[in-house]
């Protein structure tokens, strides 16, 4: 008996080990959200310009994992992304372009929601 003992105590505290390890790490989600207003230098609202972003790190859509997205501005020059990640101050970058105006590139982290106000400068190409 005292052998069979012996040997099963070290099983039993084997197999509980495994168990133990086996359970889930708790992930916690963050918003990460994005929003901004684009006008032209003068404050004017600047509609339909080219907002893409660009993320460097875990960002999700559902289950989509998320890289680079394109939207536009609305009749406010207003837009807003936003997504969900497991991590906190994930890096990003935007780009507004629009015909008639400069591109602008401006950065960020992820949550927190950033908020970006962008001023375009007209170009000075007169064809």
């Amino acid at each position: 008996m005292n052998r069979f003992l012996m040997v099963l105590i070290p099983v039993g505290f084997s197999v509980f080990s495994l168990v133990r390890e086996a359970r889930a790490t708790p992930v916690h989600d963050y918003i990460f959200t994005i929003t901004g207003v684009v006008t032209a230098e003068d404050g004017t609202p600047t509609k339909d310009a080219e907002i893409t972003l660009e993320v460097n790190g875990p960002v999700y859509k559902g289950v989509e994992l998320i890289k680079t997205v394109k939207s536009t501005t609305d009749d406010t020059g207003g837009f807003v992304f936003t997504y969900i990640s497991h991590k906190r101050c994930v890096k990003y970058s935007i780009t507004v372009s629009k015909e008639g105006f400069e591109s602008q590139t401006v950065s960020g982290t992820s949550p927190p929601t950033s908020h970006h106000t962008i001023h375009l400068k007209r170009t000075n190409d007169f064809r």
